[in-house]
């Protein structure tokens, strides 16, 4: 069965390629092809072409093309534009299937265990949708319900994905300039964690805690005895969508208020639990009439280790002082290099950066411009930066979005900054309080004993001439091709010098068997010598080395 579910989803991936104009992706299907015709969307170029694709092809791809939207450093940027508008063209599920899913799930029908429960869905989006209950208890809560069988779709479809990655790579133009098993690699670790509502759960109860006892962001918690791998249940929170909360608050200070609290929701665990939501858009994060912040829908959640916390702060307040120098070595040890830098250019680009970021006409630094140029910069001069930093670019630049539409002229510097310092000051100051330092304390010490011991190994290897030194080399492969694409070419160049000087004393000797009067040995040699340096020539022009 799962084999003919399976078939019958290729055929349906099959026929939307076809349609849009993909069909040479898919074997076999010419004739079908002729049959159905192209549609007048193959005249829109292939970026927008892709994009109704997708929204075509169904969930799978929707999410692909979203995660996509905010890696720069997987597809073209014209592509990252294009997938920015994807939308979801996803129908209601029924509520029979909705019962099933919960009973399957929970053990029970959705009127055994609530109080009260709506089929009518609050929202609706492409892994699940969101209806309202009541527990017994009395509590109004927000159940959120994965659409049946998603998990074997997403897999059918990473599994497809697969299965044509090869052609994609080698016959399309998406193929010259993108690594579509990494692609797909990437999407699949992603997706797996997105579609987990445990996982989710836990990033939420991870927020809630981080938001306990403040009176500025509220996020919901979470039920875990009505929770499971495809169903969640939290706290009701209601809140307003930006656009609308502008239209009930004219008061300036209310709006300056919510515009400083929602920066606050993301850089505050950012910096302090390495923790961040991944997807502040306008439908997660609203607000109420005071200016209070609802952080809602935490199934995409970035992390990021204490190294790239300390760079980030570092940054906050590089870009304050404008220290061109330091953004510069910033880019450099958060990401890997690659390849050679040209110093000159690399400071050029980050000098210009720097001064764009400041935000001269907006009042304030743009804190999202430097992050996102920051990741051009560094794709530009090879140096490739963690994953979770272009997740981070693409956060930054929406909650910085919405924070000017609250307050225009906000400067993001005086919130910023001390939460850079902050950190920073913390992360100097040891915590006695914690196991953490204790074990830190721990290995030092053992540490600071080994040492006499190993110094004395050290001396006594020395003495005896058994020390060695290994060498790790890093982006010499250059050279390395250099020198031997070199040493070859001297060796043909010394191969014809020892037959043109071989050839010569045959020719001298005038013995041997005879060809047009010389000796053939000596003539082979020559002809043979000629062809040889002839081809040498040919390569060092083609190769232009």
């Amino acid at each position: 069965m799962r084999k003919i579910k399976s078939f019958a989803r290729y055929q349906e991936i099959a026929g939307i390629l076809i349609r849009h104009g993909f069909g040479y992706l898919i074997d076999n299907f010419e004739t079908k092809a002729k049959q159905d015709g192209l549609p007048k969307s193959i005249k829109n170029p292939l970026p927008k072409r892709v994009r109704l694709l997708f929204e075509d092809l169904g969930p799978t791809f929707v999410k692909l093309g979203q995660l996509l939207s905010m890696r720069p450093d997987l597809i073209p940027e014209e592509y990252v534009k294009e997938f920015e508008n994807l939308q979801d063209k996803v129908e209601e599920v029924d509520y029979t299937e909705i019962e099933q899913q919960i009973k399957a799930e929970l053990g029970d029908s959705p009127h055994r265990l609530f109080r009260e429960f709506s089929y009518t869905p609050l929202a609706t989006a492409s892994i699940g949708q969101v209806h309202k209950a009541v527990l017994h208890s009395g509590e109004t809560v927000a159940v959120k319900v994965q659409r049946p069988q998603l998990p074997q779709l997403i897999s059918g479809d990473i599994a497809i994905m697969k299965n044509i990655a090869p052609v994609l790579q080698e016959k399309t133009i998406v193929g010259k300039v993108c690594d579509v098993d990494e692609i797909i690699d990437v999407f699949e670790r992603q997706i797996t964690k997105e579609i987990d509502y445990n996982i989710e759960g836990l990033n939420t109860d991870c927020f809630f805690r981080q938001f306990a006892d403040d009176e500025e962001v509220s996020v919901p918690k979470v039920f875990w005895e009505y929770t499971s791998e495809r169903v969640i249940t939290m706290e009701f929170l209601q809140g307003m969508r930006v656009e609308e909360f502008l239209k009930v608050t004219k008061n300036i200070g209310i709006r300056e208020r919510a515009a400083r609290n929602l920066i606050g929701a993301v850089f505050e665990p950012l910096l302090t639990k390495g923790i961040f939501h991944g997807d502040p858009h306008p439908g997660n994060a609203m607000f109420d009439v005071s200016g209070k912040v609802v952080m809602l829908d935490f199934g995409i959640t970035g992390r990021l280790d204490a190294k790239l916390r300390n760079q980030i702060s570092q940054l906050i307040l590089a870009l304050d002082d404008r220290d061109i120098y330091a953004v510069m070595e910033i880019i450099k040890d958060t990401g890997n290099v690659t390849r050679r830098i040209n110093d000159q250019h690399f400071y050029e680009d980050v000098a210009e950066l720097v001064e764009r970021a400041n935000g001269v006409t907006t009042g304030g630094m743009e804190l999202g411009q430097l992050i996102n140029g920051m990741l051009k910069i560094s794709l530009q001069h090879g140096i490739k930066m963690p994953d979770n930093m272009f997740i981070l670019g693409k956060v930054v630049m929406i909650t910085e979005s919405m924070a000017r539409k609250l307050a225009p002229h906000l400067d993001l510097t005086e919130i910023l900054q001390p939460l850079a310092l902050s950190h920073l000051r913390d992360a100097l100051q040891p915590d006695f309080n914690t196991g953490q330092f204790y074990r830190q304390l721990s290995e030092a010490i053992r540490g600071l004993f080994a040492l006499p011991r190993n110094l004395a190994q050290a001396v006594q290897l020395l003495a005896r001439g058994d020390t060695r030194i290994t060498f790790y080399h890093r982006n010499l492969n250059w050279l390395y091709e250099m020198l031997d694409e070199s040493s070859s070419r001297i060796s043909y160049s010394l191969i014809i010098a020892s037959l043109i000087v071989g050839s010569a004393l045959i020719m001298h000797t005038g013995k041997g068997p005879l060809f047009l009067g010389y000796p053939a040995l000596g003539t082979i040699g020559f002809i043979f010598s000629t062809v040889l340096g002839i081809w040498i020539v040919f390569e060092l022009l083609r190769t232009r080395k």
